[in-house]
């Protein structure tokens, strides 16, 4: 009998992908291998977490507390977390689910790029167009992806540990306000 061919014919290999083992199938058998990857926001406020390849439920752990994920009919999800310094983990809810345990990756660097010579970057002054754009943008992905994750609960500026101006928090309140409304009531 050789390795899985007999034995498990839909499976040729294994090969671990990212913390997870996955089963690479044979040929005319379809089997997504899941993933995860953690992408620093702007300015490295905080981190969107996506994943693909996943049947729910699932649960988001980062080492301290676990909380369920909203997994889209096409296996996918997207959250924002302000917990930046941590390790995610997709877990499964159920024993008989593929993919039981996958270790997020983190990916990239900020959305906007950090300058080589921090000195010739001006600092944001507080509530100059610049903050108060960077707050608008903030605001509107994080009220999207609250909106994607229930239209129930509103969300709510989490200012600990944040330090902008009260026009940056403004702007990130009517942004995430719009944002959130637009994807929940198709305005």
């Amino acid at each position: 009998m050789d390795a899985g061919g007999d034995l498990f014919p839909m499976y040729q290999g294994v090969l671990v992908c990212g913390g997870a083992v996955v089963f690479a199938p044979a040929a005319g058998a379809a089997v997504p291998a899941a993933s995860c990857t953690v992408t620093p926001g702007p300015n490295d406020t905080y981190v969107v977490i996506t994943g693909e390849g996943f049947t729910g439920p699932r649960k988001l752990n980062d080492g301290e507390s676990t909380v369920d994920l909203a997994i889209g009919p096409d296996g996918t999800f997207r959250v924002q977390r302000f917990q930046k310094n941590v390790d995610y983990t997709v877990l499964a809810v159920n024993e008989d689910q593929n993919f039981i345990f996958v270790n997020c990756k983190k990916v990239g660097s900020a959305a906007t790029p950090k300058p080589q010579n921090p000195q010739n970057t001006p600092p944001v002054q507080p509530g100059s167009r610049r903050d108060i754009a960077q707050g608008r943008e903030a605001g509107t992905q994080a009220g999207a992806a609250a909106a994607k994750k229930s239209c129930e609960t509103k969300l709510v500026a989490d200012k600990s540990g944040q330090q902008h101006s009260d026009a940056y928090w403004q702007a990130w309140t009517q942004a995430a306000n719009r944002a959130f409304n637009r994807a929940c009531n198709g305005r």
